[in-house]
């Protein structure tokens, strides 16, 4: 992992760690079983521009729970499926499966430029 990180509001690179606490993020399952990553999630002071931020990652969207490839692998299974077949074996919730779905399928409309500013 990286000691710094830029700044998103002046884009000066930061080693001012405020705080780090870690996050549960739920990724594939691996052999029937459910895996969560346990990630640190860093926030930072930029001595630049005098703000805090949180470090971003590259491999989840920003404030979600679920790694990119597990969200598009429930989006695709809810394509072939049902939200409810994939509720029962993902241990997720209605509301879980539906939102991972909306989320990914809002992702899908944008304009490339618009994915690229993200």
């Amino acid at each position: 992992m990286r000691e710094e990180s830029a700044c998103p509001h002046c884009l000066t690179a930061s080693y001012d760690i405020n705080q780090n606490n870690s996050i549960l993020i739920r990724d594939l399952s691996i052999s029937g079983q459910h895996i969560y990553l346990e990630i640190p999630h860093r926030q930072f002071y930029c001595k630049s521009c005098q703000k805090y931020f949180t470090e971003r990652l590259s491999f989840v969207d920003w404030e979600r729970r679920y790694t990119q490839r597990y969200e598009d692998y429930i989006y695709r299974r809810v394509q072939v499926s049902t939200i409810e077949q994939v509720k029962r074996e993902e241990a997720l919730s209605w509301d879980q499966v539906q939102g991972i779905f909306t989320h990914k399928r809002e992702q899908l409309k944008k304009p490339l430029s618009a994915k690229l500013n993200v």
